[in-house]
């Protein structure tokens, strides 16, 4: 009697769990999706980690650390964190993790000393060869379903001295289709792929690793035939991390599937960034709005904010940027990646804390077109409505309340915007065309009773300088144009961060704050404006 008691218990709990449990989900059971079911996550949170140096390893080397970094993140609370010179700014996100996370820091100078450490959490070693370029990114993809760690070929004999001699796959003679007709449905997960370049041997292969994701690179910019092939074999609402060889084109191919790009291709320490939790934020606002008529209005927008390598890497302390001596003396706006908030919460966290807000403000909008990069115009229709619903509950999570949207010659294309302002926390987008930004000249137009607004200037250089600008400005301030109903009288400028820094912005600024007509204010302030007195003209 008792065994039949036994034997039904056991019968019971096995089909509790096939129904709670669910049938792709991850073996692992350290890695979740976050609550729009698209970005991959570690739950262990770091108590210690070992931090090293890029600069302190080979490019073999640096290959072997980073899987072998992304394979512990999910087995351990010791874990390994990667400094490198040209990325200054994990050095910030790591002392905050030691200061206010309590995280312990071991320093390492020799990699091999973390492969002795570690090596009782893996299986074994994937080969590659970097005489045949694909390899690598095949190699790292195998490994991620094998619980091992990648191996160039001119080091294997050195792992093989430190105990680890089982070989779990020779990826040396593959070519770039391999992984992906390989092992597309062997366990890597649909919702993530790593596009990035053989040549990049440790940024976001930890990553890669913890998620378990196909990580290929098409080099042809013409030939779309196999990226097509993994886009639309992904799942709904899925995401490419890295970068392609084309942008306009790898964004035009991923956004027809439905799938959207995150520009990530030189970020580290995913794997552990990852593993913290997501917190609602507040922007540190003044709801007291002053409206002036008889002046024109400017805003500043500094671009960049999809490019999620550039928010870990330099942005926060660099001077030309967020790290500015200039920053907290105008209002400017910002644009933050989604991803930064899901894939790096405590770095998230860290820009709305440093954000200026006592007389100037810096002020947070979502960049271009919502949660990734892609083009709207070329987004199926049909999907995009659950890609805005998704959106529209981030945008609640961490207050922002204006989206960029980056598309091709779509501004009048009122029904893709209407898929946006329906939602009830997006109060207007801020419209920028791909071959020129400022291509519709300011222009505005209504959607849902909500602006879209169209990029006037811009500040990048070739194509539009700090002299022209502000002659731009003072020009339509003498043609009358100030007058607080007119769509005319306000001014949204686009800075191109890569061509222009935050002494260029101070420069106008201080140019423009010459006439006493100008004022420069915040998006938020400058939205409103719009929305207060711009007459809502469907057109």
């Amino acid at each position: 009697m008792k065994k039949i008691v036994k034997f039904y218990s056991i019968l019971l709990f096995t089909i509790i769990l096939l129904f709670t449990y669910p049938i792709n989900a991850s073996p692992n059971t350290h890695l979740i999706l976050d609550s729009d079911n698209s970005y991959i996550k570690n739950t262990i949170v770091p108590k210690s980690l070992y931090v090293i140096s890029e600069n302190d390893m080979t490019n073999a080397e640096k290959t072997m650390i980073a899987t072998l970094q992304g394979g512990i993140a999910s087995k351990s609370e010791t874990q390994i964190y990667i400094l490198s010179p040209s990325e200054p700014d994990y050095e910030i996100w790591l002392k905050d993790l030691r200061k206010n996370y309590k995280v312990k820091l071991n320093k390492v100078t020799d990699p091999w000393v973390l492969i002795d450490k570690f090596k009782k959490y893996i299986d074994g070693y994937v080969l590659y060869s970097t005489v045949k370029e694909p390899s690598i990114n095949n190699a790292c993809t195998m490994a991620s379903l094998h619980n091992s760690i990648a191996v160039d070929e001119s080091i294997e004999h050195t792992i093989n001295s430190h105990g680890i001699n089982n070989l779990i796959e020779d990826c040396r003679n593959t070519d770039k289709y391999w992984a992906f007709n390989n092992l597309w449905n062997s366990g890597l997960n649909h919702s993530t792929v790593i596009e990035l370049p053989s040549d990049k041997f440790m940024p976001l292969r930890d990553y890669a690793i913890l998620s378990k994701s196909l990580i290929f690179y098409e080099e042809d910019v013409k030939d779309s035939s196999f990226r097509e092939k993994i886009f639309s074999s992904m799942d709904e609402g899925g995401r490419i991390l890295g970068w392609g060889p084309d942008e306009h084109t790898n964004v035009s191919i991923s956004s027809k599937y439905g799938i959207d790009m995150i520009a990530a291709d030189w970020s580290y320490n995913l794997s552990v960034l990852s593993s913290y939790k997501c917190s609602p934020q507040s922007q540190k606002i003044d709801n007291n709005l002053k409206e002036e008529d008889g002046v024109h209005y400017v805003t500043f927008i500094m671009s960049d904010g999809d490019n999620m390598q550039w928010l870990l890497g330099s942005n926060f302390t660099m001077k030309n940027w967020f790290g500015s001596p200039y920053r907290g003396n105008f209002n400017l706006g910002w644009s933050i990646s989604p991803s930064i908030y899901n894939l790096a919460p405590t770095v998230f966290d860290k820009y709305y804390h440093c954000a200026h807000s006592s007389k100037y403000k810096d002020y947070f909008v979502v960049p271009p077109s919502g949660n990734g990069y892609m083009y709207p115009s070329k987004y199926p229709y049909e999907k995009l409505g659950d890609y805005t619903k998704k959106l529209n509950d981030y945008m609640a999570e961490v207050d922002q309340k204006y989206v960029l949207i980056l598309d091709d010659d779509a501004f009048y294309k009122k029904d893709l915007w209407d898929k946006y302002t329906c939602n009830s926390n997006i109060y207007a987008l801020l419209y920028l065309n791909y071959d020129k930004n400022n291509a519709y000249d300011g222009k505005i137009i209504w959607s849902n009773n909500k602006p879209i607004i169209s990029c006037r200037d811009l500040l990048w250089s070739g194509l539009e300088d700090e002299d022209q600008l502000i002659t731009n400005i003072n020009t339509r301030i003498n043609y009358g144009y100030t007058n607080i109903k007119d769509p005319n009288s306000y001014t949204f400028v686009y800075v191109h961060v890569w061509s222009n820094t935050m002494d260029n912005v101070n420069d106008v600024i201080n140019k423009l704050n010459k006439n006493s007509k100008v004022r420069i204010v915040s998006p938020d302030t400058f939205i409103k404006l719009i929305i207060n007195n711009v007459p809502h003209v469907d057109t």
